[in-house]
């Protein structure tokens, strides 16, 4: 990924990362930042455009930092180390959410299922269509799985479900609506998914999963 900001990213206590030590895809999966590295607490730009080149297009996401500020900074910290390149788009849940957020490495997906998580941001934004949230399992859960709301789900506000961002325009949307592959629906299973990865188990019992190529940070207001 590419950030402009001027500074340089910075930790969520201001301290510089140089950005020669981030992460970068085709590096050693043993070398990805674990949670407590400085270089998975950046902290977010106030506003920030995230694009991401999938197999079927590309989309565009604006993150608004004052959103869901730990959310925000967490996505940020993903997006700035490649975490979602190669990831798939595991679950198609149709008029209802598109959501992905497992690299498919399991090396990495392992250690982002324990101990990785962050705390809840208050509730400030509706999950409107075209919307971008954390999964969660629970109170204080979020690690690395996102989706995208295909519709006003309203009705997850109240269940901790806090977006952080939105689809860029109708053009974005329409990635999630129209391009990527809604045939496997919600048959992925995520267990699975951590354990095999991509290699051994979606790339064959899925072998037409729409996945992100690669992800990049324009940053809009530091």
């Amino acid at each position: 990924p590419t950030s402009l900001m001027a500074a340089g990213p910075v930790t969520e206590d201001g301290k510089p990362v140089p950005v020669t030590q981030l992460y970068r895809t085709g590096e050693p999966a043993s070398e990805f930042p674990h949670a407590a590295d400085p270089r998975m607490n950046l902290k977010s730009p106030k506003k920030w455009k995230g694009t991401f080149t999938t197999n079927v297009g590309k989309f565009e996401l604006l993150v608004h930092r004052d959103w869901a500020p730990k959310g925000a900074d967490r996505f940020y910290s993903l997006v700035m180390n490649d975490f979602y390149d190669g990831a798939r788009f595991f679950r198609y849940a149709n008029d209802f959410v598109v959501q992905w957020g497992l690299k498919g490495t399991p090396q990495i997906d392992e250690m982002y299922e324990n101990g990785a998580n962050i705390p809840d941001d208050p509730k400030y934004k509706s999950n409107t269509k075209g919307r971008i949230t954390f999964a969660t399992s629970g109170p204080n859960t979020r690690s690395t799985q996102v989706f995208v709301n295909l519709a006003d789900n309203t009705f997850l506000d109240d269940q901790g479900f806090t977006p952080f961002g939105e689809l860029a325009s109708q053009a974005d949307l329409d990635i999630f609506l129209r391009k990527i592959n809604a045939e496997y629906g919600e048959k992925a299973n995520q267990n699975k998914i951590i354990s095999e990865g991509n290699q051994l188990y979606l790339q064959r019992a899925f072998p037409h999963m729409s996945y992100i190529k690669s992800e990049g940070v324009t940053v809009i207001e530091e």
